[in-house]
């Protein structure tokens, strides 16, 4: 993971690259490099005259070089890219893996009305009319790689907006492939758009029908977009995830005629988003999906990291892929209207990340706990994104879920078997499950690798100021016995994500049932 440091704007000629890297940069604090005047500077001629004398190879590798200096700046910059950089295979995957990729695009009219004559373009020249439209088509397939497209058929200040917007504390997370950026802010609901791939022509936003306004206000900024929106409306709960929900909205999917360059939007809880990324990842071996979480729970942990799937009988998350989003959305005005208990149980999976990684996020809960509470937004965008970026430089360091990945299981291995051992059911929801499964880890992680005492008495201190430390009635054989079908295995054993100290866990620790049953009588009344 990393905070945005290169924001890099591509376009076709007369999108206004220049021009707006300009006014961003100044906007931004950040420095501006414009990769055609770098080219020019250093060849001692305009890139017309390099293509002219020396061919357009020879200034795609002046163009190139420029894009490398510039990525390698210490202090972030805006960077204007030349309209055909983007269309090189090197130059794209560096673009894509280094920065937020800006599409400016405008309408071929507007375009050709900007140009002018021409002059100075020499891929223009002839007739701009038509040679705009081709360059476009050629271009289209290297264009998808963008972050985020934005229409420039707007005054410059607007456009700025736009982006401004956007990038607002934004996040990045670093994965093979393709990166992908988190927006947390209150209003980024209205920026959806913004992240849709740009072949996209159809959305199939699958919703909770709980979240009746976000969906309405989701769907007509799509529509305003030029998208044709799929509405496909589930209920949330963790009910939902099953393999008879994804085959009910794979026929849809494919009733809806959405295809491979469309996109799927998940709107709605963990869950939704659990089962619309599952749904996207198998839809035609794989479409977009953008996910937009409307609980604190979602956003501060499930949103991130690209793991869905569904339940099965012997277990949580038992069947699923890793299908990296193309993007997360959160909005902390979507939270207004959670209920209290549903909002509360988020602080479990919030106190967590405190507890694997002693970065300040404890001093925010120590000093702003009763602001979150009261789910002020700039304060819980300030939480969420603390989460987030602890959850990033996780996945970004190993996506596949194969070694440090498992910290983030502390509190679950309890936790999924306590909501294994109830049905998946109302009787206890994911935040509680972990908040007891944290206790009991808590304990095993003193007696065990000798973890502070006070490090855990702040930990159950803190579980019980969010509302969470009332145990409810647990079946303790239940439990246990659902312990063995935890995902995080050693052999035949399972392996415990324990605490050294607060920002030092453990992964792979084997623990005696005997030691288990201990320290869950300690915990929960059965």
């Amino acid at each position: 993971m990393s905070a945005l440091s290169h924001v890099a704007l591509v376009g076709l000629p007369g999108s206004g690259k220049s021009t707006v890297a300009t006014v961003l940069a100044r906007r931004l604090g950040w420095d501006c490099v414009d990769i055609d005047s770098d080219v020019a500077g250093k060849a001692g001629k305009p890139p017309a005259a390099i293509i002219e004398q020396d061919g357009e190879a020879v200034f795609r590798e002046l163009e190139l070089s420029a894009l490398e200096e510039a990525l390698q700046r210490r202090r972030p910059a805006v960077i204007a890219c030349g309209g055909g950089l983007i269309a090189q295979d090197q130059a794209r995957r560096l673009l894509v893996d280094s920065s937020c990729v800006v599409w400016l695009d405008a309408p071929d009219d507007v375009l050709v009305q900007r140009v002018g004559d021409a002059g100075g373009r020499p891929l223009l020249l002839g007739d701009p009319s038509q040679q705009i439209p081709a360059l476009r088509a050629a271009r289209r397939g290297s264009y998808q790689a963008a972050h985020l497209r934005v229409p420039v058929d707007a005054s410059i200040a607007t456009v700025t907006d736009q982006i401004m917007h956007a990038l607002e504390d934004t996040i990045r997370v670093d994965v093979a492939g393709r990166g992908y950026h988190v927006e947390i802010r209150p209003g980024a609901l209205d920026d959806v758009a913004l992240h849709l791939p740009s072949d996209a022509s159809r959305v199939a936003l699958i919703a909770d029908r709980a979240a009746v306004e976000a969906t309405k206000r989701l769907s007509e900024s799509l529509a305003q977009a030029g998208r044709e929106v799929n509405l496909l409306e589930v209920g949330g709960g963790e009910g939902l995830k099953t393999w008879a929900s994804a085959g009910r909205l794979l026929t849809r999917l494919t009733g809806a005629g959405i295809r491979r360059h469309d996109c799927v939007i998940a709107l709605g809880g963990g869950t939704v988003g659990d089962l619309a990324g599952f749904v996207a990842a198998t839809h035609l071996r794989g479409v977009a999906w953008i996910n937009v979480p409307t609980t604190l729970l979602a956003m501060v942990d499930s949103s991130i990291g690209g793991k869905t799937g569904v339940n099965l009988a012997r277990g949580k998350n038992l069947a699923g892929v890793i299908w990296q989003p193309r993007a997360v959305v959160s909005d902390p005005l979507l939270l207004g209207s959670q209920p209290e208990r549903s909002y509360r149980s988020a602080f479990a999976e919030i106190v967590k990340y405190s507890m694997i990684r002693d970065d300040g996020l404890g001093s925010m809960l120590d000093h702003h706990l009763d602001r979150l509470l009261r789910r002020e937004p700039d304060v819980v965008a300030e939480a969420v994104r603390a989460c987030c970026e602890i959850k990033a430089g996780v996945v970004a360091a190993d996506e596949r879920d194969l070694g440090v990945r498992a910290i983030l299981n502390y509190g679950h291995t309890i936790g999924h078997a306590l909501e294994a051992a109830t049905g998946f059911g109302e009787a206890v929801d994911h935040g509680e499950a972990v908040a007891v499964g944290m206790r009991v880890a808590g304990q095993l992680s003193v007696n065990e690798l000798g973890c502070p005492d006070e490090d855990i008495v702040w930990q159950d201190a803190m579980l019980h100021r969010c509302g969470l430390g009332t145990a409810p009635f647990v079946d303790a054989e239940r439990v246990i016995h659902n312990i063995a079908f935890d995902k995080k295995t050693v052999g035949e054993s399972v392996g415990w994500v324990l605490l050294e100290a607060r920002g030092r866990p453990r992964c792979g620790q084997i623990v005696p049932e005997h030691m288990v049953r201990e320290a869950l009588a300690a915990v929960a009344p059965s």
